[in-house]
């Protein structure tokens, strides 16, 4: 068996003189197989980018294996012959696989064991060993999974109703493009990705349901890495409150949607930059747009000037001014950029937070207090914006108030 991994290789002699090791983890392959003299004995070889020939070292020298954080993908393999410690850093499911084959080895335990000769084991040069895969038919899919070194993934095209679990194992995956196909859920184990910043899932179908499971994409994991999401043509009526939590979102696309409003949490995606709308139903955009430093916007074949909405303002409630404990409290966590979660406060408390909107002025505001104006768009937004195929129009916005004051400096 060859594991493909990261290894820093830990002299215990150097620490007798002194000499520090340097820390650094070089990619690797370690492979079992058998002694050509003694088919008994087992041992190992450590092949890497700066020792191609190998070092081999054999199991029954092995000394202690240390596995505590073996579910993070780590382990120390020390040898008593020579003194080497191998820290190792692989994937956790083939990490597994092979020290339930190495303890086999070392336990004797090896009816069923199949371990290959000294004489037949090479190392796939990791130069070689393939980052990025492009699948044009269903033929194309590897039979036995998708090799686990993948970097980036290309499976456009290819009419998939169901999205593939086996992708879930990828955990270097940083690119990944379902585009064009008929996806209509992805499952929410899809938010531990840890390092995916790309992903396409234009012209899918995942607004074609009654309600829409947005748990894939608001994980802790996947809203600290994104950086572009592309779900144009997806029938999408809605976005979810807290699409803000995509902190490091640079990338949002969003075009030919079923889209008549946004959430108003969208200016609270503080790096966003290239924002596209075009072919929607939109009537208005919530005046929080106004926070993002977007350098650029495509709002085209919209209504956003449609003025019959202007004369239907929501009633206007004057109780905003003096807010509950709750909201005052509020106002100062988001003020402050303060976190907070579900184990930390009630889950009301949580909602209440998501849910909040943003004032003209940027300030947090908590009460649903709403009025329609209309503003060109050169005074909003110092970006390229296109606005029915016209540059600078006047754009409806939905404008919310944390004080009088904002709502008379307004001309309300």
């Amino acid at each position: 068996m060859k594991l493909i991994c990261k290894i820093e290789v830990v002299n215990r002699a150097h620490n007798n003189l002194n000499i520090r090791s340097n820390g650094k983890y070089i990619k690797s392959t370690l492979a079992l197989s058998k002694e050509p003299k003694n088919r008994t004995e087992y041992c190992m070889f450590h092949f890497s980018s700066v020792n191609k020939s190998g070092i081999k070292y054999k199991v029954k020298c092995i000394k202690q294996v240390f596995v505590k954080c073996l579910n993070e993908g780590k382990i120390t393999i020390r040898f008593s012959e020579p003194p080497h410690d191998l820290c190792v850093k692989s994937e956790v499911l083939q990490l597994k696989s092979f020290l339930n084959l190495l303890k086999s080895c070392i336990t004797g335990n090896v009816k069923n064991l199949k371990v290959t000769n000294l004489s037949s084991v090479g190392v796939t040069a990791l130069d070689n060993a393939p980052t990025k895969l492009t699948i044009l038919t269903r033929n194309d899919i590897p039979s036995k999974g998708f090799p686990r070194t993948l970097e980036s993934l290309y499976m456009a095209g290819l009419k998939l109703c169901n999205f593939r679990r086996d992708i879930l194992l990828l955990r270097r995956l940083t690119v990944l493009d379902l585009s064009n196909n008929e996806i209509e859920k992805i499952p929410f184990e899809f938010a531990r990705m840890p390092n995916l910043s790309e992903l396409y899932l234009t012209n899918n179908s995942l607004g074609s349901l009654e309600s829409v499971d947005w748990r894939w994409l608001l994980g802790p994991q996947i809203t600290k890495t994104l950086k572009l999401l592309d779900l144009c043509g997806n029938k999408l009526k809605v976005l979810p409150r807290n699409i803000w939590k995509l902190h490091n979102l640079v990338t949002l696309k969003l075009d030919n949607n079923l889209l008549e409003r946004l959430p108003a949490s969208l200016g609270r995606m503080r790096k966003l930059r290239y924002l596209t709308l075009s072919h929607n139903y939109l009537l208005c955009l919530p005046c929080s747009v106004m926070q993002c430093r977007l350098d650029q916007l495509d709002l085209s074949h919209n209504n956003l000037q449609n003025s019959e909405i202007l004369q239907k303002p929501i009633s206007l409630q004057w109780d905003f001014c003096v807010g509950s404990l709750l909201d005052v409290a509020a106002k100062v966590v988001l003020r402050n950029n303060m976190y907070y979660a579900p184990n930390i406060i009630p889950f009301t408390v949580v909602e209440t937070l998501d849910g909040a909107n943003t004032c003209v002025c940027g300030k947090p505001v908590l009460n649903k207090v709403c009025l329609i104006k209309q503003f060109d768009s050169r005074d909003c937004f110092g970006t390229v914006t296109v606005v029915n195929n016209n540059v600078n129009s006047a754009i409806n916005f939905e404008c919310y108030f944390c004080s009088s004051k904002c709502l008379r400096l307004n001309n309300f």
